[in-house]
């Protein structure tokens, strides 16, 4: 990183140091060097693309929302991370320091929202960014064994927790005229098979919301985008693949086995690569894109695969033609 003693150090021998009294005078200073100097640090950056800003990230304790968490606190966000797993985002939390919070929310219960964005606007007196992160696969098995109250639960989480995270959002982005929603999607909100029938749902669903408001907030300078990561090691998906095979498995395994299947050769996807997707889409460089799914699939769901032996150009047809 580029350490401010080192800085000094700098501006000390061109005679500069007596005009910095006070350290924060160089923020500004910072703010202007190359992204090289901090790109391989593991801190906080001092001037970071986020300085500043405030990010609420739902279901932040583990998985993709932890991994968001430590990009944004990275980048020089503060970040309230909301979970119902107290333990993981209390740790979480203490870990990050000063530039993070945990608060217990419960994304099925409308008034832990409001309270979460509440509490991320006494804390900072504002909400640039929030990331509806919250959610689970829920119940495997066919359209025949589907139990209504599993389905039901599914939705409130996926489906029902966005809607309430981005009515609150909006009611204290609004006055200012600007930030930017994030939602967690799924490849399995463009394609089928790609999960059960409820998780499929809940995630298609969720795009229609995130165009509808989208197209509703542009207006008061809010923008509402959808990130849609294709299976992920994460701990859910670790529950996906022991309720699968019957197995155990733990996170190093799953990770392990995801690699071997991998679409891009050697290489998986991982909650860091869905980070980054979340915090381009936040940042001033997407500042003109709204309504948009941004999907994360190496291409999983632009077309068929591909059998050996046949043109890319006629994958389509390969069952007639093989």
């Amino acid at each position: 990183m580029f350490h401010l003693r080192t800085c000094l150090r700098q501006y000390a021998k061109v005679g500069l140091s007596r005009t910095f009294k006070k350290a924060e005078t160089l923020k500004p200073i910072l703010c202007a060097l190359p992204r090289s100097y901090s790109s391989s640090s593991t801190g906080p950056l001092w001037g970071g693309r986020f300085a500043g800003k405030v990010v609420v990230i739902t279901g932040g304790a583990s998985g993709i929302g932890e991994a968001t968490a430590r990009l944004f606190v990275k980048h020089g966000a503060y970040v309230v991370i909301a979970d119902i797993n107290n333990e993981g985002g209390s740790r979480l939390s203490e870990e990050l320091g000063e530039q993070a919070q945990f608060v217990s929310c419960d994304v099925r219960n409308e008034q832990d929202v409001a309270a979460l964005v509440d509490e991320a606007m006494s804390w900072k007196g504002k909400l640039d960014v929030y990331h509806s992160n919250a959610g689970f696969v829920g119940a495997l098995g066919s359209i025949e064994e589907l139990n209504l109250a599993d389905f039901d639960e599914t939705v409130s989480v996926n489906l029902r927790g966005a809607v309430v995270g981005i009515k609150h959002a909006t009611r204290v982005m609004k006055p200012a005229r600007s930030g930017a929603i994030v939602c967690t999607g799924s490849t399995a909100s463009v394609m089928g098979g790609l999960g059960p029938h409820t998780y499929c749902v809940s995630k298609t669903a969720l795009k229609g919301l995130v165009r509808s408001t989208a197209l509703e907030l542009r207006s008061y300078g809010i923008r509402v985008n959808m990130v849609s990561p294709d299976a992920t090691a994460t701990p859910m998906f670790q529950r996906v693949m022991e309720d699968s095979t019957g197995e155990p498995y733990t996170l190093e395994k799953t990770k392990e086995r995801m690699a071997q299947k991998a679409l891009l050769p050697n290489r998986p996807l991982t909650s860091e690569d869905v980070a980054n997707a979340v915090l381009f889409l936040s940042s001033d460089e997407a500042g003109y894109i709204s309504g948009h799914n941004l999907l994360l699939d190496a291409a999983r769901t632009v077309g068929l695969p591909v059998p050996p032996g046949f043109n890319h150009w006629f994958a389509g047809y390969s069952p007639i033609l093989r």
